[in-house]
């Protein structure tokens, strides 16, 4: 059976849960939990040696201070105060280019070399290149050195000097705009308590003094182009005016200007009058159209007179007919209409109206009369305001001509008028400071020092320690490619997991010394070395972790005897290792001699047939007659005299050691050893064989497969991975073959770091 990695699933990408595989967020935090603790030592030093290099940091680190001022940018630069806040030529910009040309300003190579000068700063000093420039010239690479320097002139070299000087001053310099303000923050760092504000204040005099004298450098020069212009307009405004009032003289315009011409005067009430009459001639013809028509209708009582056109007798005649019509309608109420009375008062009423019509025809003719003459007048209107036209249209010429003449003088002169006063106001600046900027806070000598900061170097050095220790912990972790937790061996070999074997000094610590057992030991037992003394460990501390793990081996081999022999023989059960050194054969030994304090009758067999580990061990307190060699050459008869081993009581260790050692077998050889494991199966309950591991050694996979089940090995937190798959496929034993898989030689402490709460699962699963 192959004993490769299980092969990854298929996953349908079109099954979502399937293709994306969950992430259990709280396992993942408490794995790193369990990273960091395991290797707390890790972040416990890094935090320490962080720390105190951080004070050492601090305590001979040398102390900068921090001086700040402050200055107000003004953007209107050169302004008079009476002025109205008028911006002067050649300074209309936006304010925020006016504070960001300031700083640029501030830090200039002008302002801050006369700074430094001020200062006392441009002594003469050496240029030491520096470290890197040192480092590039060794290797001979960043360019040709800089060999320039005796190719100068003395001023040259001078200006080079300085201003590497300023270099040095502008590094521990800031300059910077608060937020969006028309504030500027000046700060200055040295080791010089008093220094950084002296030189805060000098750069801010400097900038207040070269400021001044920009500004009236530009005045001054704005007053030369103002008074050049003043001149010609000056000479403008005359020829202009002088032109105006001849241009008036020859036309007879002597009206001031804005008044209107007299023709104008006429014209204007001539088309007033003509509107009048032609409204009052349209009234007229719409009154008499109307009497006509009600006349002709015979309607006389929907006639309307105007007011000024009734007369006394229309009035008379329309009060007669109306008090005809009363009468009328009394009548009729007591006789009928053939009655003489109502037809009497009948012709009278026809000769009323006859009367009343007769009196609006005599109106209708008067309002004809009316609107002819009205008419009349409106032609003799319209003649006399054609001819004002005529006279207007020669003068409007003339007028038109004026403005245009008046207009380039008035202008002229408001030209002329303000530059006069721009001049004026330039002049007043002169009187006063004209700077664009402001002292809001001079710096002072700070309270206490800029850096190193103290708490913030420590803080940021426990972050940084801890940083670099959980980096370094989950290197660590990645870069481990050994055995760690029994999820491990189930996934990695697909193999049960058997428990762990703990180096014999850790389990012995864990284990209470109150659970120690006395054995009675053979008078040679002093004479073992300290490694073959605890080769019964498990059996002397049966508490112990050790003893656990054999204790579940002993029972999951007595519940699967059936599986091994069904002739009620003795299960053959091999140990073996990828390498040598992982502590097979002490493990091997223990599981034996445990056995064998459990009233097991245990054989156990050293076939480790090239480095005879086991036999070597015990070789001071190894009975002459037990012997492979012996067994293979004659098994009754060594089996006779087959003698226990007094300092490991109810133990039978059949050696391969010296003259009589038999060598590694070959495949015939094979059948005797196995022949010989089928004879001692059947005179013991288990019999332990020490294998030799599969990692140069050709025949662990003929000897392995001598045996019911094999217990692999592996060395905690040492053997990689891949090394012991590696073997498992060289060893040509199938998944079947093995029993299971042992953890051995582990830290107790570490391994319970790294199997928390999992620690006695796989005892009894």
């Amino acid at each position: 059976m192959n004993l490769d990695r299980v092969p990854p699933v298929h996953q349908d990408p079109s099954n979502r849960d399937n293709f994306l595989p969950s992430i259990d967020l709280g396992e993942v935090l408490r794995e790193m939990l369990a990273k960091l603790r395991r290797r707390w030592l890790i972040v416990f030093s890094t935090l320490v040696i962080s720390v105190l290099l951080a004070i050492f940091y601090v305590a001979n680190a040398t102390p900068t201070y921090t001086a700040n001022g402050a200055i107000l940018i003004d953007p209107r630069v050169g302004q008079n105060p009476e002025s109205g806040g008028q911006m002067m030529p050649g300074l209309l910009m936006s304010d925020a280019l006016t504070v960001d040309s300031e700083l640029r300003v501030l830090s200039s190579r002008e302002v801050t070399t006369n700074t430094m000068r001020a200062l006392g700063l441009d002594g003469e000093t050496v240029l030491v290149p520096s470290l890197k420039q040192k480092l590039l010239a060794k290797l001979g690479i960043g360019g040709q050195s800089d060999d320039t320097g005796a190719a100068l002139t003395d001023a040259a070299r001078e200006e080079r000097r300085i201003e590497a000087q300023r270099r040095k001053f502008v590094r521990n310099l800031k300059v910077q705009r608060a937020g969006d303000s028309f504030v500027v923050d000046i700060s200055y760092s040295s080791s010089n308590l008093e220094f950084a504000p002296r030189a805060v204040n000098t750069l801010i005099k400097e900038y207040l003094h070269q400021s001044g004298k920009q500004n009236v450098e530009m005045i001054e020069r704005n007053q030369v182009w103002l008074s050049d212009r003043i001149d010609e307009l000056r000479d403008g405004v005359r020829a202009a005016e002088s032109a105006v009032a001849s241009y008036r003289r020859a036309n007879d315009l002597l009206t001031p200007e804005g008044a209107l011409l007299p023709t104008e005067i006429a014209l204007n009430a001539a088309i007033g009058e003509l509107v009048k009459l032609r409204g009052q001639a349209l009234t007229i013809e719409v009154q008499a159209q109307q009497l006509s028509e009600q006349i002709a209708a015979n309607e006389i009582e929907a006639v309307q007179v105007p007011l000024e056109e009734r007369t006394k007798a229309l009035a008379d005649f329309e009060a007669r007919f109306a008090e005809l019509q009363q009468q009328e309608q009394e009548l009729l109420l007591i006789w009928d209409e053939a009655a003489p009375a109502v037809r009497g008062v009948r012709q009278q009423k026809d000769q009323t109206q006859a009367l009343i019509i007769g009196e609006y025809s005599q109106i209708q003719s008067r309002l004809r009369a009316q609107g002819e003459a009205m008419n009349r007048q409106v032609l003799a209107t319209e003649k006399v305001i054609a001819d004002l036209r005529d006279a207007y249209g020669d003068d409007t010429e003339k007028t038109l001509e004026l403005r245009n003449l008046e207009r380039e003088a008035n202008a002229k002169r408001e030209l002329y008028e303000r530059l006069l006063e721009e001049f004026n106001s330039t002049s007043q600046l002169l009187t006063f400071d004209a700077s664009s900027a402001r002292v809001i806070g001079w710096a002072v000598v700070p309270g206490a020092k800029s850096s190193p900061k103290s708490r913030r170097v420590v803080i940021l050095a426990v972050f940084a320690g801890l940083v670099i220790a959980i980096g370094a912990i989950f290197v660590l972790e990645a870069l481990d490619q050994s055995f760690r937790t029994h999820t491990d061996v189930t996934r990695k070999l697909g193999l049960p997991f058997l428990g762990v074997i703990p180096a014999f000094e850790s389990d012995q610590r864990a284990t209470p010394p109150t659970q120690r057992q006395r054995v009675q030991r053979g008078k040679r037992w002093k004479k073992l070395s300290k490694a073959a003394r605890k080769l019964d460990f498990a059996a002397v501390w049966p508490t112990s972790v050790s003893a656990e793990s054999m204790r579940s081996i002993h029972v999951k081999l007595a519940l699967q005897k059936e599986q091994f022999s069904t002739k009620g023989e003795g299960i053959i059960l091999g140990f073996t290792s990828s390498v040598r050194d992982e502590g097979k054969t002490t493990t091997a030994f223990n599981f034996a001699t445990f056995l064998a304090r459990q009233n097991e009758k245990v054989v156990l067999v050293d076939m480790d047939l090239i480095s005879h580990e086991m036999s070597r061990l015990v070789n001071t307190v190894l009975p002459s007659n037990n012997r492979l060699a012996s067994f293979l050459q004659d098994p009754e008869g060594a089996l006779s005299n087959l003698s226990a081993i007094p300092e490991f009581p109810g133990l039978h260790l059949i050696g391969n050691l010296g003259a009589g050692s038999i060598p590694p077998p070959t495949p015939r050889d094979a059948e005797g050893l196995a022949a010989l494991l089928r004879y001692l199966r059947q005179h013991f309950d288990y019999v332990i064989v020490d294998l030799p591991p599969v990692q140069g050694a050709a025949d662990t996979q003929l000897l392995a497969r001598l045996c019911d089940r094999v217990i692999y090995a592996i060395k905690w937190g040492t053997t990689p991975q891949d090394q012991v798959m590696s073997s498992l496929k060289k060893s040509g034993l199938h998944r079947d073959d093995f029993f299971g898989v042992l953890f051995t030689r582990a830290n107790l402490k570490k391994y319970r770091s790294y199997n928390r709460h999992e620690i006695a699962d796989y005892y009894y699963a």
